[in-house]
């Protein structure tokens, strides 16, 4: 249901912008307007908003997500082979995150020090608040420098160089929450009863309070990943990488419905399934969530 409200809404907002896929035609004096007139026709241009929505579900629920007017190819390979790029630039921005974010957490419960603990909160700061133009201009100044120097730019240098941008916003949210949350169950009447019975502290936090401080961080990963998708698109287009992002941003400037729409769909769907899957590792995770019927 979320999924196809989305696409109703995006059609809708594209069809009452104005212009279409051949709209620049008008300013080549070569073609004429009967030519375009007819082109119109040919796509389906020239149909109501609400009877063009209908033929493309259609399409698209039988896995025909139509032909790229820009592209001139199908819509659905081309979506999927630039989903590739974003995915793996996407997975290793989470697992920045979590590579930062987890043992500093774990450090900063354990030792109780307030050097780490304002060094969390400095880069809980940092990395919430620089935003990701400003992340990818300075990834791109570093790739220019290493050119420069003549050191390795090979692509794998650009590729975590921008999942290292991409992953700022998750940085912080993960740190944020893991810590917190962290905290707050040190505090909880089990991890009392753990230390009445002699364990030590790096026992109770790794077998007693790790678990139970993880749902929220598995709840946030599964938000995330729109918010990973959307930041593809600017870190993308600085770096120059081609994935989802600067497709999309392709897209829009051809006013290429057919793929705004496949990328769109793809991009809910995967929100969905990201959501989906941090509810079934949170039912792997806590007991008493799949006490309760999940």
């Amino acid at each position: 249901m979320m999924i196809l409200i989305v696409s109703a809404v995006t059609f809708a907002l594209l069809g009452f912008a104005g212009g279409d896929a051949l709209t620049q035609l008008r300013d080549n004096p070569q073609i004429s307007a009967a030519t375009i007139e007819r082109l119109r026709s040919v796509y389906g241009l020239d149909q109501p908003l609400p009877i063009r929505y209908f033929r493309w579900l259609s399409g698209a629920v039988t896995g025909d997500l139509g032909e790229s007017t820009y592209f001139r190819v199908p819509v659905s390979g081309l979506v999927w082979a630039r989903s590739v790029s974003t995915f793996l630039l996407g997975t290793a921005a989470f697992a920045i995150a979590l590579t930062l974010a987890v043992p500093l957490s774990l450090i900063g419960v354990r030792y109780h020090s307030t050097a780490i603990a304002a060094l969390i909160d400095l880069l809980i700061l940092l990395t919430a608040s620089t935003p990701r133009i400003v992340l990818a201009l300075v990834a791109l100044a570093i790739s220019v420098r290493l050119t420069a120097s003549a050191m390795d730019t090979s692509s794998a240098v650009l590729f975590w160089l921008a999942a290292l941008a991409l992953s700022a916003p998750l940085i912080s949210v993960f740190l944020a929450q893991f810590h917190g949350e962290l905290q707050r169950t040190m505090r909880e009447d089990f991890i009392m009863l753990a230390r009445a019975k002699g364990l030590s502290e790096s026992t109770i936090i790794f077998r007693h309070a790790i678990r139970p401080a993880l749902n929220p961080v598995l709840t946030i990963a599964g938000l995330s990943l729109g918010s990973v998708l959307g930041g593809s698109v600017i870190v993308e287009s600085v770096l120059g990488r081609q994935g989802l992002g600067t497709l999309m941003v392709s897209a829009v400037r051809a006013r290429d419905l057919p793929l705004v729409m496949g990328i769109v769909l793809f991009t809910s769907t995967a929100v969905w399934l990201g959501n989906a899957i941090g509810e079934l590792l949170q039912a792997v995770n806590d007991k008493r969530i799949r006490d309760l019927g999940f």
